[in-house]
């Protein structure tokens, strides 16, 4: 029977998928900014050179070190503190701004059935904000039963919209617009950056292996079960959507609830848009599970304040480290969500390969893994499971070339990811960093 304070296998689908996906809600700019048909084939391919790769490189290191801090302790434990810390700082950044988005999310999805005014909306994606946080402190068995929940609940309506549409998937027909627009490397950078937004994050729930039931097994079972489930929930509504479309310019988001509302009737239209804003609190109060802990390691490490290190007797949760992101995901409810997904990703991405050079430097440092899930195919599948996924974000590149508001922020990515060392020197001599290095 498993504990009220640890995750089951079912409850760590749920929750792996929301973290990762939660419905192709928020795709629909990639539609816009790449076109349909080179948004619809990156679908196809990031699978495969990003989500399958980094969801067995989270596999064999959460089998290998199954701790509460995740990717953070297997940077630092392969490539020393400064790596770790690192970790931790993009961590921070792409976490902060990715936590933005879905508050705003939330509430243009509930515009689509109430109209809400921009003020109506700000409150609204705050209060989503603090009803995850109370959530989140009930404790990870709470939060895992209710991803089973939602994620039937957001699911269901794209369930129905496949079902009404099947034909289209069936008997597809490739959308009619060009591969490549007037700017075809803004566009590659653009949509693929929102597609990686969408299928990155299989590593998150690392940070809370100690409070998953047998981690070592079933972290590669949940994965192994979560990675199809996210294929398909992007690519067959899209399918259904673009068959035969001749353009994607007026996608935006929420344009999934005018889709369905085309297929089934008005009725079809809302529950898509009432899934939306059930996708964002659903991934919004999965996602605090994990980020909430970032604090609170960083805490333990001697790079936060100690009193971030507390954790509640009755839930066994972080309390002071929750309210804090709350408080922090409050003052960024109103920024804006292209620009937040541009910083998202390049952060993300950045991260990811400190975890992958760790995923390299920890075969020589610990060969033995006799009985524990390792990337099969020696050294080919060893590079493979690590070039892949840095040449697709090296691809998202092309935005620095790009004309517009994506060679900003961009830009703005690069300049904060730099802030790392001055920000590694300050905490370490505001509080004194590791015990021990």
């Amino acid at each position: 029977m498993p504990s009220r304070r640890t995750l089951g296998l079912l409850s760590l689908v749920c929750v792996t998928y929301l973290v990762v996906s939660g419905g192709p809600y928020g795709l629909e700019d990639a539609v816009r900014l790449a076109g349909p048909k080179l948004a619809l084939l990156l679908c196809l391919i990031v699978p495969l050179t990003l989500s399958l790769t980094t969801a067995l490189m989270a596999a064999e290191l959460t089998a290998l070190r199954p701790v509460e801090g995740g990717f953070y302790f297997w940077v630092k434990e392969a490539l020393g503190p400064f790596a770790g810390f690192a970790e931790a700082y993009l961590t921070i950044l792409y976490t902060a701004v990715d936590m933005a988005i879905y508050p705003v999310l939330f509430a243009s999805y509930i515009s689509f059935i109430v109209p809400l005014g921009p003020a109506a909306q700000i409150a609204t994606g705050i209060a989503l904000v603090w009803l995850a946080g109370i959530l989140n402190l009930a404790g990870v068995r709470p939060v895992g039963d209710a991803s089973i929940a939602l994620a039937i609940v957001l699911l269901a309506p794209f369930a129905v919209m496949v079902a009404i549409a099947f034909g289209r998937v069936v008997h597809f027909h490739p959308p009619v617009a060009p591969l490549w627009g007037a700017d075809p490397m803004g566009a590659l950078g653009a949509g693929l950056t929102v597609v990686i937004w969408n299928f990155g994050g299989w590593e998150n729930l690392s940070v809370v292996s100690a409070e998953i039931e047998r981690p070592r097994r079933n972290y590669v079972r949940a994965i192994a079960i979560a990675v199809p489930m996210v294929v398909a929930g992007y690519v067959l509504p899209l399918m259904v959507s673009l068959s035969g479309s001749d353009g994607g310019a007026n996608w935006q988001e929420g344009w999934f609830s005018q889709v369905g509302k085309q297929l089934g009737g008005p009725m079809l239209g809302g529950a898509i848009a009432l899934g939306g804003g059930v996708m964002s609190f659903a991934v919004f109060q999965a996602a605090m599970l994990w980020v909430s802990r970032m604090p609170y390691v960083l805490a333990r490490e001697g790079y936060l304040p100690p009193a971030l290190k507390e954790i509640w007797t009755v839930t066994a949760t972080p309390r002071k480290s929750i309210i804090w992101c709350c408080i922090l995901f409050t003052l960024l409810v109103p920024v804006g969500f292209l620009a937040l997904v541009v910083l998202d990703v390049f952060f993300y991405m950045a991260a990811l390969a400190l975890e992958m050079a760790a995923m390299v430097r920890l075969r020589r440092m610990a060969p033995n893994r006799k009985e524990l899930f390792t990337v099969g195919g020696g050294k080919i599948g060893l590079a493979l499971t690590v070039a892949l996924p840095l040449l697709t974000w090296l691809a998202t590149f092309g935005l620095a070339l790009s004309k517009g508001d994506g060679q900003r922020d961009f830009l703005v990515a690069v300049l904060l990811a730099l802030g790392v060392w001055p920000a590694y020197a300050f905490a370490r001599q505001r509080w004194g960093g590791p015990a021990t290095d």
